[in-house]
């Protein structure tokens, strides 16, 4: 018998010999991967012949007695339904503890087949995923007006420090945002950045500031209802594919606090992957914190990052050990799109 930390555990043991409200003794003991033991004792009463001991998750019992639960690898439990004092191999419950896992998707829109230039190349295609539910991606923001260079951990004026708030835009008209962005002491310009491109732009969350204000808290389930549509209301207009593999959760909690940082700090978006990142690196760096590092590092595409995916990437979860990633088409392009 397996389970993992957070499945629901519950001795029993049949005490016919005993009358209801009789108490037995009982002991519960995790074992880490060191072979070190946590033992707890408890009493239960007998309820119609029955003794049960409360149920627990490996989880809160492992917390409760001063262990790390992701080191417990076995779950002892007995009930002393004999009274002699004795745990015989028969008569105790082990419990094989497995790590828990988490379902990994990585969504690929390929660059439409009449796209050219470095569209076709894969600026014009995109590369997001989902850690169990929570969705993550990374795109440019040519358009941004002011950057905060803490928030995005770059000295965009290459001023020897970040505590700056530095005008970003591409082409603003300044009466049309209320702002003096280039500091001259009005609102009349219309101020153009040709330094924001696809080489260099600051980052954002790209499909998830289009699902949402709040792109943090987007959801697998909300990205798919924004791909799935018609081309018209979200421009993908791209063959998409869903790769989906487990891992364990010790990887995906790794994964996860990669893109909360990069949440935090947006980085520089580029195509030119020693200048910044793009949406296939940043899927490909926080697969790689997590462990899953089998992608080649010279992959910067979403067709690359396909290819890779499907013949490189396998589960590593107990439950579903070494299996390939699924790769299911969800969206054919679009017949009906022109560049």
């Amino acid at each position: 018998m397996s389970k993992t930390i957070s499945d629901k555990i519950k001795l029993s043991v049949v005490a016919r010999n005993f009358e209801d409200g009789y108490k037995l003794n009982g002991v519960i003991t995790l074992v880490d991967k060191d072979k070190k033991e946590y033992e707890e004792k408890f009493e239960t009463e007998v309820k119609n012949h029955l003794a049960e001991s409360e149920a627990f998750t490996t989880e809160e019992k492992a917390k409760s007695l001063g262990a790390d639960p992701n080191e417990i690898v076995e779950v002892r439990g007995w009930i002393d339904a004999d009274e002699d004092g004795v745990a015989d191999y028969e008569e105790e419950v082990v419990v094989k503890i497995e790590e828990a896992e988490e379902k990994i998707t990585v969504i690929v829109e390929l660059p439409h087949s009449a796209s050219t230039g470095l569209a076709a190349k894969g600026l014009a295609g995109h590369t997001a995923m989902a850690i169990g539910e929570k969705f993550f991606d990374y795109g440019p923001d040519y358009y941004q007006y002011r950057a905060d260079e803490q928030k995005y951990q770059v000295d965009f004026n290459k001023d020897g420090d970040m505590d700056d708030i530095v005008n970003m835009a591409r082409k603003v008209d300044e009466s049309k945002v209320n702002m003096d962005l280039n500091n001259d002491g009005d609102m009349d310009d219309i101020i153009f950045n040709e330094e924001i491109n696809e080489e260099f732009a600051p980052g954002r969350p790209w499909w998830g500031e289009m699902i949402s204000k709040n792109p943090k808290n987007v959801t697998l389930t909300q990205a798919l209802g924004f791909i799935l549509p018609d081309w018209r209301t979200n421009n993908v207009y791209g063959t998409v594919y869903k790769i989906e593999f487990y891992v364990k959760k010790s990887q995906s909690d790794k994964m996860i606090e990669w893109w909360e940082d990069r949440y935090q700090h947006l980085k520089i978006y580029s195509i030119k992957p020693w200048i910044g990142e793009q949406c296939t690196t940043a899927v490909k760096e926080a697969l790689a914190e997590g462990g899953i590092d089998d992608i080649d590092w010279n992959t910067l595409t979403p067709d690359g990052i396909l290819e890779d995916l499907k013949t490189e990437i396998k589960s590593t979860s107990s439950q579903h050990k070494d299996q390939k990633a699924k790769i299911t088409l969800i969206k054919k392009e679009a017949i009906d799109w022109k560049p």
